[in-house]
């Protein structure tokens, strides 16, 4: 019978197995030469009653962190704290990513009055690059940081967004500001996944729901509150301060990572990354999405369109077939086998489609319907994102005593309200406080809970070691339909302001949010994960 012992009260423990055999016992340090921790109780009782490890939760490896001022080794509690600010320095690595679409539809106008004479499909790139450099190595920026160390790969992901933020501040040409751009989509897909894989194994398993939660939460909160931010920005500066605000953000996550996070990784290197399939999968992504941020600009039945669908959809299935035959894949297909992940990721494909495609379509109807100003446009949204931040951390301590299917299968109800919301009451008379503002509060109560607690939900029962691959998996999943859902909302609009167009959209994205009731409810596992 094996225990894996790590001393609670040390962030950076090492691993000491105890071997339990006819009663006697053998500590063994987890490197050679290492220092052993003192034991103060050893309990040989059975563990026959617990079940096999559902989660082999990242213990981390290496030299125990000395003593400093921000830890004493006689405080008790600054773990807890240390905890604490490691989760605050995720957070903002999940608002880096999420601020930079946000704040950018915000400035997007003035950025093209800047660069007067260039065309409108260059100028779209600003846009769309960040989100197809995003959506298309998320998940290899998961696998790299299960592989190589998810703290190297997180520092340089935050640095590069700092580095590439002020560049795109201070960029001379078109040329530069695109560039930029795809870099800051390039450095976003490292930061997010190992974000969360950094933070998680600092806190006990019980407590995962309400992590996750509120890491979710900080993004929701800025993405609300950011546009808001940016339109104030641009009535007293321009599109550059926008971006350079930007960057202090991210030198003080870099800060954060040097002080508070350690690395959680297991690194194995003994077999080597098949560099084939990265090559596959990112490319199977990059067409994929590519044809859906272009095929307004190229035309649905292009050549290029179709050539771009067409070699996603071959490349796909050849990459999911070799990564399932390769010993160190890009992407394991088998997590699909485990019942939670497969759901939740089917589900947040369903809601993500509406969030995003919602946040795209509001404040153009706000702006071309109703006439209001940026500034108006995020005053009027403000509220939304701070009741689903405040939901997601409540609901996530609900969620780790009694699972997701209730609470998701409700919180799919009040997101389905708010878009039948929309769709009856929602018309060119300007009546914010009945039209408007219900629906953003039962679609922020919705979505507060989905838009955190599925990627709690999908990674519920994900081995540690795959846990940035999994999440990069899902927010790719996520991203990557954001895009499709603001494609399609495009198509529809056909660049007018038509309002019965827009309750086509509502009724559509409504009836896809519905599909997640039944599927929360009779598809996810019940009760809490510690329990299954």
């Amino acid at each position: 019978m094996t225990e894996d012992l790590a001393p609670a009260s040390n962030p950076a423990p090492q691993v000491v197995q105890l071997r339990l055999s006819e009663g006697a016992a053998r500590l063994v340090p987890s490197a050679a030469g290492a220092a052993l921790p003192r034991i103060d109780r050893v309990t040989s009782e059975p563990t026959d009653h617990l079940a096999p490890q559902r989660i082999d939760r990242a213990v981390p490896t290496g030299p125990l962190p000395a003593p400093g001022p921000h830890r004493s080794s006689g405080d008790a509690e600054a773990p807890r704290g240390r905890a604490g600010l490691a989760l605050a320095t995720g957070s903002l690595a999940f608002v880096l990513g999420t601020v930079n679409v946000t704040v950018t539809n915000v400035a997007f106008p003035d950025i093209v009055r800047s660069f007067a004479g260039v065309s409108d499909a260059i100028t779209g790139w600003i846009v769309s690059g960040y989100a197809l450099a995003f959506a298309s190595t998320i998940i290899v920026g998961g696998r790299l940081a299960d592989r190589y160390g998810r703290l190297l790969v997180f520092r340089a992901g935050v640095l590069g967004l700092l580095v590439s933020s002020i560049i795109a501040g201070f960029a001379p040409g078109i040329g530069v500001l695109l560039a930029a751009r795809a870099v800051q989509g390039l450095c976003g897909a490292l930061t997010v996944p190992s974000s969360l894989a950094l933070v998680l194994p600092q806190f006990p398993a019980g407590r995962q729901a309400s992590v996750i939660g509120i890491w979710a939460a900080a993004g929701m909160v800025a993405s609300g509150i950011a546009p808001g931010l940016a339109a104030v920005i641009l009535e007293f500066s321009s599109w550059r301060g926008v971006y350079l605000a930007i960057a202090p953000i991210a030198a003080l996550a870099f800060l954060g990572s040097l002080r508070f996070l350690y690395e959680t990784a297991k690194r194995d290197l003994r077999t080597p990354l098949d560099l084939l399939g990265v090559i596959m999968g990112t490319a199977a992504v990059f067409l994929i999405v590519l044809a859906t941020l272009q095929g307004r600009h190229w035309g649905w039945s292009s050549a290029w369109t179709l050539a771009c669908f067409g070699g996603g959809a071959v490349l796909l299935p050849l990459f999911l077939l070799r990564s399932a035959r390769h010993p160190e894949p890009l992407f394991d297909p088998r997590l699909f086998r485990v019942r939670s992940f497969a759901v939740a990721n089917l589900a947040v494909a369903l809601s993500m489609i509406g969030a995003f495609t919602s946040w795209f379509l509001w404040p153009l109807f706000l702006t071309g319907v109703w006439g209001y100003s940026l500034l108006g446009v995020g005053l009027a949204f403000t509220p939304a994102p701070v009741v689903s931040g405040a939901v997601a951390i409540l609901s996530g301590r609900w969620a780790d005593k009694h699972g997701f299917r209730g609470l998701m299968t409700l919180a799919s109800v009040f997101a389905t309200a708010g878009m039948l919301w929309l769709l009856f009451f929602l018309d060119e008379n300007v009546r914010y406080w009945l039209a408007l503002f219900p629906s953003t509060m039962l679609f922020g109560l919705g979505l507060g809970v989905l838009a955190s607690h599925l990627n709690s939900a999908a990674l519920a029962d994900i081995p540690a070691a795959s846990i940035a691959t999994a999440n990069g998996v899902h927010q790719s999943l996520r991203y990557g339909l954001a895009a499709v859902g603001v494609a399609a909302a495009i198509a529809v609009l056909g660049g007018t302001h038509e309002v019965h167009l827009y309750n086509w959209m509502w009724l559509l994205l409504g009836a896809l949010q519905a599909l997640c009731i039944p599927l929360m409810w009779f598809g996810y596992p019940r009760g809490p994960a510690s329990a299954r």
